[in-house]
């Protein structure tokens, strides 16, 4: 307590009655005094009542709150005041004035300090099991433990955290270690087995408890389960990878085996690996390949399981691809990974398989001919005489040139450096712009050197077993340009197009197709390609090209 009344040193009597403890913001009197009592110590929500001794009596009373957490019922000008402690989250000091007014209108005050213990309640722990709703649980069940019904008993308290630690039994991977409630799945397991769990709670005046809880898990009938994977669906020549690494066993270690039970017979990077993988085969229809897969255990415990692979053709379309092999930026070749130059001819298509296509006959990267004789029978690939050749992608037969022998126009029919102009007689005659060369001037013909006449002269002969023989369009003859061959003599394989004239002749290789390039003021050009750099060109009808004959089988 504190005492603020002014005594002279010398008056034993003030000493005797105040001890010097009262006071007074008015000229004080020897006679007023107050006294608020002895400090208190108490708890919180405890009930305490504040008193004081005063004289002269008969004045009133003014009680009021200095410091410290509000306390309920100040002030008050009782003279007596019962009152109760808050509830605090710390210890805590509350200090409280007395004002009292003696009757002659003197003011004393005096002050009480309050001492206030925090009394925290421990949290009040509940575990329970609330999964699965079926129990016992079995293997790949979600099993949960809830601790959510926990509480702190305090009336304005709460749980501030939560703290999961398994301490036995066998590990498993449990979700919501630092929250009310956690959860793992029910593990294989070849023997009954207990779990334990310490779970400890603290709340929010850092008070804690801690509890165990203990459950019992049953063994699984099944110890291994393999696990193959899902069914696939994919293309041919696709790489396909089989996993068996979600297989199940006790101890999580395991080996593996795959075997192919059904469909075209592919080879496994490593039958004995539990990833492994495969190139999809070529096929000729959709089909479906089965893999079995044996998993087994280091107890030599094993199941087994089974994935279907489907594969489908690869749209590759009834056309050649360009031929090429490489990717390039703008000025050299580049590796076909780079990000900044995708889309090109060799990552696409039927070159970019053409290691894994089943040919019929042989062409380099992916195009795919047969040689024929003159009757349009298969020949061996290594056959070095032959009439014709056929492409296997897009079904056309193509003519083979003769060797060339004599001097224009001492020729045979289809010796290479015969050329010609451009004509196309559509059945009702001549097309607009067609030109007819000069009989016996840059071939052996009696009737003109024009590609019209070549065609009929060669159906007459029924060459190759045919006489449908006819100019290819623009398309047909560029699907037999090898533009990987681009900077060498020709860009057609010299081992199935044999024979090409001698470039020096024509200072080309210029050859007609059927298509004429309608440049908005006539008809006088059509299209040729040149068998040297692949590029085309409007070429005038009056000039001489070479020709290259094609038919449908």
């Amino acid at each position: 307590m504190t005492y603020k009344a002014i005594c002279s040193l010398t008056t034993v009597l003030c000493l005797a009655l105040s001890g010097c403890g009262g006071g007074s913001d008015e000229s004080p009197t020897e006679n007023a005094s107050v006294n608020a009592g002895q400090d208190i110590n108490a708890v919180e929500k405890s009930d305490i009542t504040l008193s004081a001794l005063v004289s002269p009596t008969g004045g009133t009373f003014r009680w009021q709150q200095l410091t410290g957490p509000a306390i309920t019922g100040l002030p008050s000008t009782e003279a007596e005041v019962a009152l109760t402690l808050p509830d605090i989250k710390a210890d805590a000091q509350v200090q409280v004035e007395v004002q009292y007014r003696a009757p002659d209108t003197t003011l004393v005050t005096d002050t009480v300090v309050i001492n206030i213990a925090s009394d925290n309640q421990l949290p009040q722990i509940i575990i329970t099991q609330t999964a699965p709703e079926q129990l016992p649980s079995q293997y790949g069940d979600t099993i949960v433990i809830s601790a959510a019904a926990t509480s702190d008993p305090d009336e304005n308290g709460h749980i501030a955290s939560f703290t999961w630690q398994q301490t036995a039994g066998v590990n498993v991977n449990a979700s919501g270690t630092n929250t009310s409630d956690i959860s793992f799945t029910h593990p294989l397991l070849d023997e009954h087995t207990t779990l334990s769990w310490h779970l400890a709670v603290i709340d929010d005046e850092g008070g804690e408890a801690s509890s165990e809880f203990s459950l019992s898990l049953a063994k699984t009938a099944q110890v291994v389960i393999a696990n193959a994977g899902n069914d696939q669906q994919v293309a041919e020549f696709e790489i396909v990878t089989l996993d068996a690494q979600q297989s199940q066993t006790v101890s999580g270690q395991f080996s593996c085996f795959w075997e192919q039970i059904s469909g075209t017979a592919v080879t496994l990077a490593n039958s004995n690996q539990c990833t492994t993988s495969f190139i999809a085969p070529d096929i000729e229809r959709t089909q479906e390949l089965t893999f079995n897969l044996t998993v087994t255990d280091e107890k030599s415990r094993s199941d087994t399981d089974s994935v279907m692979i489907i594969v489908d053709k690869k749209p590759l379309g009834l056309l050649n691809d360009t031929g090429m092999s490489t990717c390039f930026n703008n000025s050299q070749a580049i590796s076909c990974d780079s990000a900044d130059f995708q889309g090109q001819d060799a990552q696409l298509g039927r070159d970019s398989v053409a290691d894994r296509l089943d040919k019929v006959g042989r062409g380099d990267m992916a195009f795919d001919f047969t040689k024929l004789n003159e009757f349009a029978d298969e020949l061996p690939d290594d056959a070095t005489s032959f009439s014709c050749v056929r492409d296997n992608i897009t079904g056309l037969i193509w003519e083979v040139k003769q060797a060339s022998t004599n001097t224009l126009p001492n020729t045979s029919l289809r010796e290479a450096h015969n050329h010609y102009t451009w004509a196309f007689d559509d059945g009702s005659g001549d097309l607009v712009g067609s030109v007819r060369g000069a009989a016996n001037s840059t071939c052996p013909s009696d009737v003109d050197c024009s590609a019209q006449t070549y065609v009929n002269e060669v159906n007459a002969t029924n060459y190759c077993g045919g006489s449908n023989w006819r100019l290819p369009n623009y398309i047909e003859l560029q699907s037999i340009l090898d533009y990987q061959r681009h900077g060498q003599l020709q860009m057609l394989s010299p081992d199935l197009f044999i024979n090409l004239p001698d470039y020096a002749q024509l200072g080309h290789l210029n050859y007609w197709t059927s298509r004429t390039s309608v440049d908005g003021q006539s008809l006088s050009q059509a299209f040729i390609l040149d068998m040297r750099s692949g590029n085309d060109l409007a070429y005038p009808k009056a000039n001489t090209a070479y020709v290259r004959l094609v038919r449908n089988p």
